[in-house]
């Protein structure tokens, strides 16, 4: 298999690997490899975004699997002189098997209910294979002495955040539980209660649900950017929290109608990804 690269071993999973397996090694190694990294390396990382590419692809996955399999029975026909009708037999055996069995069931599921995640370097492959969509509409965000894809403000389906931490998870309930309680006060002196020299809020009082609404959805929109599904579950506690406390009027309610709406758009985007595929 000396001609034969084996993405398996680029990436360092096994053949058997799933697609979240393969994706997460492929993160791992990109940071480390990065030609802006210390340590990193341009021909490391190229191959690394072309192994990437190709177990990502599940046609191209198997194309490179049959690949394998051919440089493997090649290698045993050399060192054994076995019988090339009896290695091209145990191929063919191998690839029906393949075919007859399907993708896993996993592999089902997330297929018809998973989020489409885009690769921070996928419009940098792309522009290499010569069929890149981007077009310097603020489609791209530069990364060292690198362009790498950025989705738009209006695709949160597209966007491509970091796992929630300790601090990413405490930083979104704080700016979560202080905007809430600023939109709070605001219902409060709408309602003229204590409202003092701030009697002209009171025209606000009609307004109120879209302002919560509102304070809801941008509240959520930005910790779905910053660390997913993880940090609107950690935004709703807050919206819990303050809203017990919160003015008459519907607070908690229409906060939390804000974040549906957020959830609504990236379901929407990702049937929209899906039908497009």
């Amino acid at each position: 298999m000396a001609d034969q690269i084996n993405y398996y071993d680029v990436l360092g999973v096994p053949r058997e690997a799933s697609q979240a397996e393969i994706r997460n090694a492929y993160r791992k190694l990109a940071k480390q490899r990065h030609p802006d990294h210390p340590g990193g390396s341009t021909a490391e990382f190229s191959r690394l975004q072309e192994a990437n590419a190709v177990l990502s692809d599940p046609n191209r996955r198997r194309q490179h699997d049959e690949a394998l399999d051919l440089a493997h029975a090649a290698d045993e026909l050399a060192g054994l002189n076995l019988d090339f009708d009896a290695a091209e037999d145990e191929l063919s055996a191998r690839r029906r098997q393949r075919e007859a069995s399907g993708p896993s069931l996993g592999e089902r599921l997330r297929g018809r209910f998973g989020r489409k995640e885009e690769d921070p370097y996928e419009e940098l492959r792309r522009e290499a294979r010569g069929s890149g969509r981007g077009s310097g509409r603020g489609e791209r965000r530069s990364r060292g002495r690198y362009d790498v894809s950025a989705a738009r403000w209006y695709e949160p389906h597209r966007f491509d955040p970091e796992p929630i931490n300790l601090k990413s998870g405490a930083i979104t309930f704080v700016a979560a539980f202080l905007a809430f309680i600023a939109v709070g006060q605001i219902g409060f002196w709408a309602m003229g209660q204590g409202t003092g020299s701030f009697t002209f809020l009171m025209a606000l009082s009609p307004f109120m649900p879209v302002l919560y609404t509102l304070v809801g959805l941008v509240v959520a929109y930005f910790a779905f950017r910053a660390a997913g599904y993880a940090a609107l579950a950690i935004t709703f506690v807050a919206a819990l929290v303050v809203g017990a406390q919160g003015p008459e009027g519907g607070m908690l309610q229409f906060t939390t109608v804000g974040i549906i709406v957020l959830l609504v758009v990236v379901y929407l985007g990702n049937r929209r990804e899906s039908a497009r595929r």
